[in-house]
């Protein structure tokens, strides 16, 4: 019979208990987060539907039709694509079981690819650290990365932009693997200009994706970089071409479409270019933020002064480039505006630089720090996780309280905020249009049950409070007062409005 300490020693030495456990817990929480629902909360999520109907008109014959779907994505008819197999699931349930596209019930089948999307970027994640970290130093960076806030923050949502950084990270374990790096210049600029251009055409904002792996192709001897660039304008081109034959056929240019692609992300506020990203990491992540920047300010001289491997330079140097590019388009060109999304961008890299300068400290000083960041990341999650999960998404209480689109329900926004973007019942399967469940078919009072965008007024503004008789059936923070959300197009002044009136969505059941 085995010993406690053999089994101890056994687990330790399989590394179950670090990193495994936390991660483990991480990824555990992930899917308990996806009780809270959250799924077409945003106005930009409403995209994922153009791939169900897509599949709906290929099953009945309507090719043509079908491409114009995938196409009227705003130039991501990529990610219409790579969403077509979870798509086919939900019209095969819509047809089998009744069971709405649209429902809650349906659109889990989507956030849990966004959970594997997720896990895949932790295992990238951990590849790309041990091109140059060791494996103490890569499971501590994966462990801190998997723990912050922005890491979470899309999870819920139907949204490209955990896909676009996964591909990007793909791209660079793959032209930084050894088997390429050291010959094979030709599969390197492959690899780079097809999968760079591919996180290109998942998320357009990326558009500084594809700088990374074709910076890494620089490294390469001169002699090789006419073979790298062959190559990667083949790989890109045999992505780019059949996107833009298929939106072609549905009478679309993806091409075209990106002439406007600067006029799709002003939402915000131009002189936020330079100082953004750092209210973000301080507001969003706190003081594990504003440690991962400290430390990647290290990491970048520890470049200089350590001899490094090129995928530790392109990792630290080209993200910095990139985000410089983006603030200067912004705050003097008023081309683009910085989002929260922006930002998820470079963390990945951020946190990697920042190991960097781990590594380069004494060991004992390397045993303190990497303890007392995890503990840190851990710790905040566990806040985060808290808030997180208590936030009330309006679709999904209304499918939660069983409420039809045909119930007499009213709605009221506080701060002056219009009616345009309120939220309507979901189709909810086996409901019938009676009313709520067993529930009589009273009217109900929404307030805030609506997507808080524009805030007309800057005071809170309280509404009036309800009938005599009235009966709340729910109240808990709308999911826009959690600080993470104001970063996506909302401008300074409306982010401080937003925790400053913590605004409630509270159900009530009026009497007859």
């Amino acid at each position: 019979m085995l010993s406690i300490p053999l089994v101890a020693r056994y687990l330790v030495h399989t590394r179950w208990i670090w990193p495994g456990l936390p991660l483990i817990l991480i990824l555990l929480g992930r899917l308990n987060a996806l009780t809270a629902g959250g799924a077409l909360a945003f106005p930009d999520e409403d995209r994922h539907l153009q791939s169900v109907k897509a599949v709906e008109a290929l099953l009945d014959g309507q090719v043509r039709q079908a491409c114009l779907h995938l196409a009227d994505t705003q130039g991501r008819p990529a990610d219409a694509l790579l969403r077509l197999p979870v798509a086919a699931l939900q019209v095969a349930g819509q047809h089998w079981a009744q069971l709405p596209a649209e429902s809650p019930a349906s659109l889990l089948l989507v956030q849990l690819q966004n959970w594997l999307v997720l896990a895949l970027n932790m295992l990238l994640f951990w590849h790309l650290a041990r091109r140059w970290l060791p494996v103490a130093t890569a499971d501590t960076a994966l462990v801190v990365y998997s723990a912050l806030a922005s890491t979470q923050l899309y999870l819920r949502h139907l949204l490209p932009y955990d896909m676009a950084l996964g591909i990007t990270l793909a791209a660079l374990v793959l032209v930084s693997a050894p088997a390429i790096t050291h010959r094979r210049p030709g599969w390197a600029g492959f690899i780079a200009g097809g999968l760079g251009t591919l996180a290109f055409t998942v998320y357009p904002g990326y558009y500084f994706a594809p700088l990374l792996p074709t910076a890494l192709l620089l490294f390469r001897p001169a002699r090789q970089w006419m073979a790298a660039a062959g190559r990667g304008l083949l790989g890109s081109g045999l992505i780019l071409l059949p996107l833009e034959a298929l939106t072609r056929i549905g009478h679309i240019s993806y091409l075209r479409s990106l002439q406007n692609l600067s006029g799709t992300i002003n939402q915000g506020d131009f002189a936020e270019g330079f100082s953004f990203a750092l209210r973000y990491l301080w507001e969003v992540e706190g003081i594990i933020g504003l440690g991962l920047l400290l430390l990647a300010l290290g990491g970048l001289v520890a470049l200089f002064q350590r001899p490094y491997p090129p995928i530790a330079r392109v990792v630290a140097l080209v993200p910095m480039g990139a985000w410089l590019l983006h603030a200067s388009l912004a705050y003097w060109g008023h081309q683009f505006v910085f989002y929260g999304r922006t930002v998820h961008f470079f963390i990945p890299f951020l946190v990697l630089t920042a190991a960097t300068a781990v590594q380069a400290l004494p060991v004992r000083w390397r045993r303190v720090v990497a303890a007392a960041g995890s503990a840190l990341a851990l710790l905040t999650l566990v806040r985060f996780g808290s808030i997180f999960c208590a936030l009330a998404y309006p679709r999904d209480v209304l499918a939660a309280y069983r409420v039809a689109p045909a119930h007499p329900q009213r709605h009221t926004n506080e701060a002056g905020v219009l009616h345009a973007l309120d939220y309507t019942p979901p189709p909810l399967p086996w409901l019938s249009s009676t009313g709520p469940g067993r529930a009589a078919p009273d009217s109900l009072l929404l307030i805030n049950f609506t997507f808080l965008y524009p805030l007309l007024r800057p005071v809170c503004q309280p509404v009036a409070p309800p009938p005599a008789g009235a009966r709340l059936l729910y109240t808990a923070p709308h999911f826009l007062t959690l600080p993470a959300y104001g970063f996506e197009g909302f401008t300074p002044d409306k982010r401080a409005q937003l925790l400053r009136c913590r605004f409630q969505c509270r159900l009530y059941q009026l009497s007859r």
